[in-house]
Order: C-alpha cells, then structure tokens, then sequence
C-alpha cells in the first residue's frame, strides 16, 4: 500500500513538473507573430540628472511615438511633438506597407522641424534638423536599408560623418554616443535602421545628462519567402567616371546633408540603397 501511495505520489509531482518543462523548451511564437514591416518616429526612455531639463531630476519614458505596422495601423502622423522637453518636432510620422500576404515590405519614418534641447547643454546650443529619416526595403532578394539626416548640426559634440557604412558613431566618452544610421540585425534574419540613436551613458563624468536612450526614425523590417527576382549577370565593364559625377551609393547609404545646404526635398529619402 505504501509503495502504491508513494507512485501515486511520484506520478502527481512528475505531471505539473513535465508540463513546466514543456512550457520551458517550447518555442517562443514571438517571432512568428511579428509583423512583417514596422516602424516608428521616436521614443525615448531616459532619467536625467538634476539641472538639465529643470531643477530636480526626472525620468521620462515616451513608448514609441507614431507607430505603424503591416497589420495595421499602416500609417500613423503626429504633428507638433514635445517629447517631455527632450525632443520637439513639428510632424512625426511612419509608414509600414507589403504587398499582398507574402510581397515586397517597405517601412519607414521620418521627423521634420526636429530639435533637441537635451543635447543643448553638450552642444552649446540646441541640436536642429530639418529632416531625419529612415526606411527599410524587403523582397526576395534580400533586406535594404537607408537613412536621411539633413540639416542636423550637433555643435560641439562633433560633425556628422559622411559615409556609406551604418554605424557610425560620434559623441563624448562617459557621456555621450550618437549612432548614425544604425542598423541592428535580429536573429530570425530581419533588419531594424535607426536614422540617430541617442545614447545617454550616464556614470560620474563631468557634463553628464543621465542615462537612457532616445531613437529618431526607426524602421524594421523582416525577410520575406519567394525565389529572387533578379538573374545572375556577368560583372560590367568598369568607366571612368565622368568629372562631378559621384560613385554609386553601396548597401545601408546615409544621406548626410550639411546645415545651410539648399532643401533637397520633402522629407522623403533622397535616394534608395542599390542592391
């Protein structure tokens, strides 16, 4: 009786234990349910130290600011944005559309009048732009990704880097760090570009704002099935370029137009990263 009583007892833990375990190696269905394209205009999670945006310190978390997705809303607008005094614009908006169930996904946000009282303490002045943006392209062949930044002067927390490579980075060790057209890529093969990502780093150096990150024009976007569209060519003779001609623009471009340099557009990218 004994013996029975103690299986029966075995077999009562042994069922709860198995199915936590279950629940413990099951797979996540999170990457199944992401959206297939998503974007956002800005977001900030930060806590400042005393004296930068007031007297006492605060903390401040926006959550994502115009979002928008395949699986709706598409769209999203806002217009004259205060971010908690840490960024103002005057429209911020964001696009995430596929065509069909399983077709091409282009996402992408933009910021426009956008200024940045934060970084005035570092800057010297407050950070201004005209235009920042973001977008990303998927098809079967592949993920694209490109940013905008005109008319955006840091100050003195230096000069924005003109290059074709993502990721680049600038700002004051312990600080601060600015990434231009950062671009992250996830494990299950999708993309996100951030045109500006603020990073606040916080620690005991002298100047310090606080801690926290704040993001400007991000887009995302996932790998998408079918068979690429584009047939394999021979590699084309190479011609002198001709004077004042410029090179081509290569994968994740970033569009950097200088402060006082005439209006290139509306807002929209300037160009589309080549595949």
């Amino acid at each position: 009786m004994r013996s029975a009583l103690l299986r029966g007892r075995t077999v009562a833990v042994a069922v709860p234990a198995l199915a936590l375990l279950a629940a413990a190696v099951a797979p996540p269905a999170l990457a199944a349910d992401a959206p297939a394209g998503s974007a956002y205009g800005a977001s900030a999670s930060v806590s400042l130290l005393p004296g930068v945006l007031g007297d006492k310190g605060i903390t401040v978390d926006t959550g994502k600011i115009a979002p928008s997705s395949t699986e709706g809303p598409e769209s999203a607008q806002v217009v004259n944005v205060p971010l908690k005094g840490l960024v103002t614009a005057k429209v911020i908006s964001s696009s995430a559309k596929q065509d069909g169930s399983n077709g091409p996904v282009d996402a992408k946000a933009s910021i426009v009048d956008a200024a940045l009282p934060v970084l005035a303490p570092l800057a010297g002045s407050t950070p201004k732009a005209r235009v920042i943006s973001s977008e990303c392209k998927s098809t079967p062949d592949g993920i694209t990704a490109s940013s905008e930044l005109a008319g955006l002067d840091l100050g003195k927390i230096g000069k924005l880097p003109v290059s074709t490579k993502p990721n680049q980075k600038l700002g004051i060790d312990g600080v601060l760090q600015v990434i231009v057209n950062e671009q992250i890529k996830h494990s299950d093969g999708s993309l996100t570009v951030n045109a500006l990502h603020v990073k606040l780093l916080g620690g005991a150096a002298t100047g310090a704002l606080g801690k926290g990150d704040i993001v400007l024009a991000s887009a995302t976007c996932a790998k998408v099935a079918g068979n690429p569209t584009t047939p394999p060519t021979t590699p084309p003779t190479t011609q002198p370029s001709k004077p004042g001609t410029p090179p081509a623009e290569g994968p994740g471009q970033v569009t950097v137009v200088p402060v006082g340099a005439p209006e290139t557009g509306d807002g929209t990218l300037a160009a589309v990263t080549a595949r």
